[in-house]
């Protein structure tokens, strides 16, 4: 089935995430309830350079596959890229960082990926100025320069308002407004036409107003949203949003309502196997085993020794901060050597563990869900997981129709 067909008639959650525990869990919920599912690479976590998880497209293609194969998912899974452009290369001139875009949005159709988000709209090292012109003559540069073997199966997204991958404390939220909708959509119609036989419909992604902060999420208004969705079907395009994580039921359905046919999530995903699996290293605490997989010291070592990838959203190095925030920085850090033998170790241990060995640590609520999730037959490791991520993944495949 095409992911055309599917947005006909409901809207689709994108997990952007190229962690495989939290994959292998997405699958297997959506194998149970036999789901659609679209996995989303963002061009930091995965690029033909290896990105910050070291995997190139092709390589997490590799992996994805051994990964259904071991849980028996028969059913297609869409992939996405996420912010292809010069976001990993954005300390570069630009000459060379689209180059690199071009290459990596090409490596990501080869491999499969059949959403492609382009992303110009990040500034290079030599840009004096920054304008929606500049964003426009790249977008239409980089589009020129994909190879399309079968364009019928490729779904794009565009967009100059573009939320900062992995969100941004500083960033002002200013909504889209509805002349910059009329303006986007006739310039990238054109590009889009021009490369026969393309014809797909295509996505836009527009600022809804919404965001995600180290302990909440400011809602977007939706309430004068009507004429940007009366618009977007009158000319056959959908919206896609981002920066939708830890928001409401009622907000996903909202917009579902207004034609936003991509949700996108990613940070509530991993800060809620975070949970699970800081969860899971008090309980091995607790016990004796021979080797002990000391996750939370592995991690904050990580962390500390490279601190790019939270500094500028954290004033503290303290544990509260590096673990326990919603900006799920840690998530950065899963794919390093010792990080990811840590977590191997807790999970031969505490798949070690009989259930009475594990119940008696457990609040009555987690001890209710994890007896609740044996049904799924599956390991002490994964049945966690599957309990902390459960809630986002009814929540969004609940908005979106499912």
């Amino acid at each position: 089935m095409r992911l055309n067909k599917i947005l006909e008639h409901k809207s689709l959650p994108s997990f952007c995430t190229s962690n495989m525990d939290v994959i292998k869990i997405i699958l297997i919920y959506c194998k149970i309830n036999n789901f659609p599912c679209l996995i989303e690479c963002t061009s930091n976590q995965v690029n033909q350079e290896g990105g910050y998880t070291k995997m190139t497209p092709k390589i997490f293609c590799k992996k994805l596959g051994i990964l259904k194969k071991k849980i028996n998912f028969t059913n297609k899974v869409f992939l996405g890229g996420d912010h292809l452009g010069p976001l990993p290369w954005k300390d570069d001139v630009s000459k060379i960082s689209l180059r690199k875009s071009i290459s990596l949005i090409n490596s990501y159709i080869e491999n499969g990926f059949c959403k492609i988000h382009i992303d110009t709209s990040i500034k290079c090292a030599d840009d004096k100025t920054f304008n929606i012109k500049k964003v426009f003559v790249r977008t239409k540069k980089l589009f020129q320069k994909i190879i399309i073997k079968k364009s019928s199966l490729i779904f794009f997204v565009v967009g100059s308002e573009v939320p900062i991958a992995g969100s941004d404390k500083k960033e002002k939220i200013k909504k889209t407004s509805l002349n910059k909708i009329i303006n986007e959509f006739n310039f990238y119609t054109k590009i889009f036409n021009k490369k026969a036989p393309y014809k797909n419909k295509f996505g836009l992604v527009v600022e809804a107003g919404m965001k995600y902060l180290n302990k909440s999420a400011i809602i977007p208004d939706l309430g004068t949203f009507k004429k940007k969705k009366k618009f977007s079907i009158k000319n056959n395009f959908v919206y896609e949003a981002h920066s939708t994580d830890y928001q409401s039921l009622k907000t996903l359905k909202q917009l579902v309502d207004n034609n936003f046919k991509f949700l996108k999530v990613g940070p509530e995903l991993t800060y809620s196997y975070s949970r699970s699996v800081i969860l899971m290293q008090s309980i091995e605490k607790k016990n004796k085993f021979k080797n002990k997989s000391n996750f939370k010291k592995v991690l904050m070592n990580e962390m500390i020794i490279n601190s790019k990838y939270w500094n500028k959203h954290y004033d503290s190095s303290k544990e509260k901060f590096l673990l326990h925030s919603r900006y799920d920085r840690m998530r950065y850090y899963l794919n390093n050597d010792s990080v990811k033998n840590s977590i191997q170790i807790l999970e031969k241990n505490i798949n070690n563990l009989s259930h009475s060995q594990i119940y008696k640590f457990l609040t009555p609520k987690i001890k209710h869900s994890f007896k609740n999730s044996l049904k799924y037959k599956l390991s002490n490791f994964e049945t966690f997981n599957i309990i902390y991520l459960m809630t986002s993944l009814n929540k969004y495949y609940k908005a979106c129709g499912h």
